[in-house]
């Protein structure tokens, strides 16, 4: 009898281990399957990572790009502006440039007009000048006074050089201004020492 409670126990733990094994196989399989999905969730976020990475650099490089871009846009207008800006200083400048060319062929046409009336006056004055040296006497006194007359020109040619340059001189004198006007002389003498006494 006793041994028929203990085979009915060992029975009972045999089949409460056989259940518990199975069962134990079970949840390790689930387990299993569980990691297994699991792994596949986690390299499945890991490609999302990287694609997100991927799309971050992606974002970042066309990011730099435009502020590349715009920063080219900004420097390309400052230069139009600056071109602008000197193309209206020098359109400006060419106007006032061509206000005084025409100016200056006024000015040129009425000097024109003033040496165009003093040529018909020397003309005039050759024709007479012509008509007075037919005889001797005429041509000598015409003579002496255009001698006269370019004596007083040439006087007057060396009074304007001499402004215009400024050298006046001092006429001649050796004092100017109260300072001699040449280096003054040094005269050295030398005279032998004395004999020494022996």
């Amino acid at each position: 009898m006793w041994k028929n409670i203990a085979i009915v126990f060992l029975l009972a733990v045999t089949i409460f281990s056989i259940f518990k094994f199975v069962s134990t196989l079970k949840e390790k399989y689930a387990l299993q399957e569980a990691l297994g999905q699991a792994k596949a969730q986690v390299a499945d976020l890991e490609k999302q990572k990287q694609k997100l990475l991927q799309d971050i650099e992606k974002e970042k490089a066309l990011t730099e790009k435009l502020s590349a871009d715009k920063a080219a846009i900004k420097d390309n207008l400052k230069a139009s502006l600056r071109r602008m800006g000197k193309l209206r200083k020098d359109f400006s400048n060419a106007q006032g440039a061509l206000k005084e060319m025409e100016s200056r062929i006024g000015l040129l046409k009425a000097e024109n007009s003033a040496l165009q009336t003093e040529k018909e006056k020397i003309v005039q004055e050759n024709d007479t000048f012509k008509a007075r040296t037919h005889s001797a006497a005429e041509l000598k006194g015409a003579l002496q006074e255009l001698r006269k007359q370019a004596y007083e020109v040439s006087g007057k040619i060396r009074e304007k050089s001499d402004i215009e340059k400024g050298l006046e001189g001092n006429r001649g004198y050796v004092l100017k201004e109260g300072k001699l006007t040449y280096a003054p002389k040094v005269k050295i003498e030398v005279t032998p020492a004395p004999p020494k006494a022996q």
